[in-house]
């Protein structure tokens, strides 16, 4: 393991709106895309499927209708799944008495999906969003980042400036959000891409994930993996040159991608771990301090990447994959919120970074060049944070 990885083991326990096609009720059965080999998932218990089914057609769009009684998923519906589609009424409800006055609403959400309910076209069209943002000027000023070459390379660079007081913080879920949206809003408004941020479900793939979707380094994945530590060399980021790193390093120190992706580390991220996350924490201080413990799905999701920059606490979203890891730690926490949002949408807890302070909701969080400071308070509802430009909720 590279050194910065033992660095990670101690520091780690400390949009625009569109329309929507896929909307679900409470009441609904999951079910996996219409197959003859599959049936609806009505088991009580977390699986991880072995067999995806492609998303059909029908399916296939990024952007959905909140009327729709039916979501289609490539893989039958884990618990937490299920949690979340029985929670929508809760949202709804809570919407009804407190409707938005930032023109958000479950007609206009934005919808993130999990990536292998993505059709083919649209994983490619992520991907080559990623790679032009890659491939875009910095805007960080040379004299301070003087490592960066793209406009990717400044989210790592933000990453690495404030790594050490953004995680075990009071700030530390908010953060990434904001820095996961406003990477979205970078493809977007940047390079085009019309979809939303996909996340990385990662009980699906546990059983094997050098063999997902995600990873099986064909030509709609994040690539694959390594071998004997060298460099990833399948898949559209094989060419990659990771140029920050490795630890709070900002200079330009040009490398390749490598992963060591892990069965074991992706055992600490199954539904039932997830789940008991969700359901046992009553509060925010202990919602974010067992996410956040090691072992645990946080930790867990980037061991399970491994490698050069993975496993770097510093500089890990010098992996793209970085972002669906991160936009599922988001959606984990969105569907903690929603089981009691009149008093989860207000809850922080913890201490700010280098004094004993608590942190609270007025704090800021500074993307520097990528996007202006904030409030942590602007940042705790998906739906309408942000003065209205925060609208988004995941399948």
């Amino acid at each position: 393991m590279h050194v910065t990885s033992l660095v990670a083991g101690a520091l780690l326990l400390g949009a625009s709106h569109a329309t929507i096609t896929i909307v679900v009720t409470a009441t609904t059965t999951i079910c996996p895309v219409p197959s003859p080999t599959r049936t609806c998932d009505t088991s009580p218990e977390s699986s991880v499927a072995s067999t995806p089914t492609e998303p059909s057609s029908a399916y296939s769009s990024s952007t959905a209708a909140a009327s729709s009684t039916v979501i289609a998923r490539a893989y039958p519906a884990d618990i937490v799944d299920r949690l979340r589609d029985s929670t929508m009424d809760k949202l709804k409800t809570y919407l009804q008495g407190q409707p938005s006055n930032r023109g958000c609403t479950l007609e206009n959400v934005s919808v993130r999906r999990e990536w292998s309910d993505l059709s083919v076209a649209e994983r490619e069209q992520y991907i080559a969003a990623v790679k032009c943002l890659q491939s875009t000027s910095p805007k960080s000023p040379k004299h301070l980042v003087p490592g960066a070459r793209s406009r990717f390379d400044d989210f790592v660079a933000t990453h690495i400036n404030q790594t050490n007081s953004i995680h075990g913080t009071a700030n530390f879920l908010s953060w990434h959000r904001y820095y996961v949206w406003t990477y979205e809003k970078a493809l977007r408004e940047e390079c085009g891409y019309s979809g939303f941020q996909p996340y990385w479900n990662w009980d699906r793939y546990a059983a094997d994930p050098a063999n997902s979707p995600l990873f099986n380094g064909n030509a709609s994945s994040m690539s694959g993996n390594s071998e004997n530590g060298g460099c990833v060399t399948s898949g559209p980021f094989s060419s990659l040159q990771v140029n920050l790193g490795p630890g709070f390093s900002l200079a330009y120190r040009p490398r390749c991608l490598k992963r060591d992706i892990s069965k074991s580390q992706a055992a600490q991220t199954t539904a039932d771990k997830t789940y008991a996350l969700i359901t046992r924490s009553r509060d925010i201080a202990s919602f974010q301090d067992t996410m956040q413990a090691v072992p645990g799905v946080h930790a867990g999701g980037h061991f399970t990447i491994g490698g050069d920059p993975g496993s770097d606490i510093y500089a890990s979203p010098g992996d793209p994959v970085f972002y669906l890891h991160h936009a599922m730690i988001d959606r984990v926490w969105w569907i903690w919120q929603m089981q009691d949002l009149p008093s989860r949408l207000t809850q922080v807890a913890g201490s700010v970074a280098g004094s004993g302070r608590p942190g609270t909701g007025n704090d800021l969080v500074d993307l520097g060049v990528n996007a202006p400071a904030v409030a942590i308070n602007d940042l705790l509802d998906t739906m309408g944070g942000l003065d209205g430009q925060m609208c988004y909720i995941y399948l």
